[in-house]
């Protein structure tokens, strides 16, 4: 409860600095959504998070049209979040970054690099990538990316065995009794 809690404060938060900024910008040149991954994308942020978001722009996005919108967007938001103390993702996993600042057909085509060539670096990022939400701007271009998805990897049991013997690298902290192992110190 607590967790979630601090998802929707942070969640507030970057709605009302992503507004903030398009106020000063001026309206996007195209539909777009702006999306979180990671803990605050799955409501469980803690009080010390770092930033993990990208950008799904339209397949109408033209680079020499749109890119210095979007680049001057994604730029600002991270620095006013690192201001807020949402400290920038140490894998540069923001949309500031360009490579996380893309089109429909470009995150169809990393999602499809992911579930296709299940290697170590593409695990990776379909961990970090399968946990989006839409926290600004076009609900229903996010609910597409989501959908597409979903039916790449309906079926794709090699993936799918991959993504299950990924996850149990991580085990759970636990102790004797099967209860959970808690740090003493902080």
């Amino acid at each position: 409860d607590i967790a979630y809690s601090i998802s929707s404060v942070g969640r507030a938060i970057i709605q009302k600095v992503i507004q903030l900024n398009i106020d000063m910008l001026g309206p996007a040149p195209i539909p777009f959504a702006y999306l979180v991954a990671g803990s605050l994308a799955r409501n469980d942020q803690t009080a010390h998070s770092d930033q993990d978001n990208a950008l799904l722009l339209s397949d109408e996005y033209d680079e020499q049209l749109h890119g210095a919108y979007f680049s001057q967007l994604a730029k600002q938001v991270s620095t006013d979040l690192d201001e807020c103390g949402y400290i920038y993702c140490p894998g540069d996993v923001m949309a500031s970054n360009e490579k996380w600042r893309q089109p429909m057909k470009k995150w169809l085509t990393y999602f499809n690099q992911w579930v296709n060539s299940p290697e170590p670096m593409a695990l990776m990022y379909s961990t970090i990538f399968f946990d989006l939400r839409c926290v600004y701007g076009d609900f229903n271009l996010f609910k597409a990316l989501q959908q597409s998805v979903k039916d790449m990897i309906k079926n794709n049991r090699i993936f799918l065995a991959f993504l299950a013997a990924n996850a149990q690298q991580n085990k759970p902290p636990l102790g004797l009794f099967r209860r959970f192992v808690l740090e003493k110190h902080g």
